[in-house]
């Protein structure tokens, strides 16, 4: 990642004596000789300590407890004062803060994109086509040069591409109406109408992007392949969906190894065009920002639990949601079967279950509704250890962050 780097912080709670002068700036001294940088610092005396001959003093720094500056300190003031402890103490990822720094991003694939796998177990339908993987690499660098404010760029789909498409299309569109929630069912017409989709043409995704953008805020950015959940996740932050736009092999149509142009209009798309399913969706995406790679991981099983395999309560029945049952006829159909185990949502179980990717889903998760589901997420969200907040400002697109000083973290672990 050419934006990388990681943020350090640690949180600290001291006692320093009450009414002796100078006492804190000599506690605070250290860390200016070690060219530590404070963040917040709150001197403020606790109920208990109101005649204490002593003080509570809670301070914020840009380091980390095992940087060799911030041990001579954390040695000094134990020396000195009468009561150090750290609250805590976080190495952050780097992660924008405004669209354009997705830029930074080196789309670096974990897999897909223009090389493909000859996996022995699963191999690629397209591994031994020369002429697709041509292809792919053409539309792969023509992703890796789109940059923030670009249009993107429109492809001339070939007559063969097209049939593949026009094969997916008709295979899953007669089971829309019956499987499909109504969120989606209602979106598709509005598609057809403004973003192209008909079972004759790939939609372009300039066109797809304008629509979105016009009833949610999302808009779509072309990708070479399969990104990092980090990137991924922290581009929907700004309500930037990712999408490919090469399409899976003509040879067989109705299975992908990897996200391709159909899984991603078909499946991911019309559902970012309602409202309460696009605020679920960012959620997701402000949690990974700066998340630890443990956090990032539960996020991934939390997405795909809910964005890529979800499943919800509809008319006294259960309908699909999730984009990898919308873009494959036969997970569709299977998912509403009486095989698979059925489960209410809830993040505090998806984020721990490990799951298949090379075949149906033994286990779905049922959401009341999205509203609901983005509730319990949040609940979720709430639990876990996270040294700051962030905040969206849909007006500049940018996000703020807000550090939780040590007496914010220090109450935390009192509750």
């Amino acid at each position: 990642m050419k934006g990388g780097g990681v943020r350090s912080k640690t949180s600290l709670q001291l006692s320093v004596e009450r009414g002796s002068p100078g006492a804190l700036m000599a506690a605070l001294a250290p860390f200016k000789e070690a060219g530590i940088r404070f963040t917040d610092i709150q001197n403020r005396a606790l109920a208990s300590e109101s005649k204490a001959r002593h003080a509570t003093v809670f301070i914020d720094v840009e380091a980390h407890v095992d940087d060799a500056g911030m041990k001579r300190v954390l040695g000094f003031l134990g020396s000195t004062l009468p009561h150090v402890s750290v609250v805590g103490s976080w190495r952050t990822p780097w992660f924008p803060t405004e669209p354009r720094h997705l830029d930074l991003l080196d789309q670096q694939c974990l897999t897909a994109g223009e090389d493909l796998l000859d996996d022995a177990e699963n191999p690629h339908p397209g591994f031994h086509d020369e002429v697709y993987k041509a292809r792919r690499r053409e539309i792969a660098a023509s992703a890796r040069s789109h940059r923030h404010g670009m249009k993107i760029a429109r492809m001339r789909y070939t007559a063969q591409e097209v049939a593949t498409w026009t094969a997916v299309y008709d295979n899953l569109a007669h089971l829309f109406p019956g499987h499909a929630c109504k969120q989606y069912n209602a979106a598709l017409p509005l598609f057809a109408e403004n973003a192209g989709f008909c079972r004759t043409e790939l939609p372009q995704l300039q066109d797809v992007s304008d629509y979105v953008e016009s009833a949610t805020g999302f808009t779509i950015r072309p990708v070479a392949g399969l990104l990092s959940s980090r990137d991924f996740f922290n581009a929907m932050a700004f309500r930037i969906f990712y999408s490919t736009q090469y399409i899976r092999h003509h040879s067989q149509p109705l299975y992908t190894p990897e996200p391709d142009v159909v899984h991603e209009i078909l499946g991911h798309v019309p559902m970012m065009a309602d409202p309460d399913f696009a605020d679920f969706c960012q959620k997701i995406g402000l949690a990974s920002l700066g998340a630890s790679d443990e956090m990032i991981e539960k996020l991934g099983r939390c997405y795909w639990y809910s964005v890529e395999f979800g499943l919800c309560k509809e008319g006294g029945g259960v309908r699909a949601y999730g984009a990898g049952l919308l873009s494959s006829a036969g997970e569709l159909k299977y998912c509403l079967s009486k095989e698979p185990k059925l489960l209410p949502w809830d993040p505090f179980v998806a984020a721990e279950m490990p799951f298949p990717i090379t075949k149906y889903q033994p286990t779905y998760f049922v959401a009341e509704d999205f509203r609901d589901a983005a509730k319990k997420f949040e609940a979720w969200l709430d639990a876990q250890d996270r040294p700051f907040s962030v905040e969206y400002h849909p007006h500049t697109k940018t996000i703020r962050t807000f550090p939780k000083s040590a007496a914010e973290l220090l109450g935390e672990k009192r509750k």
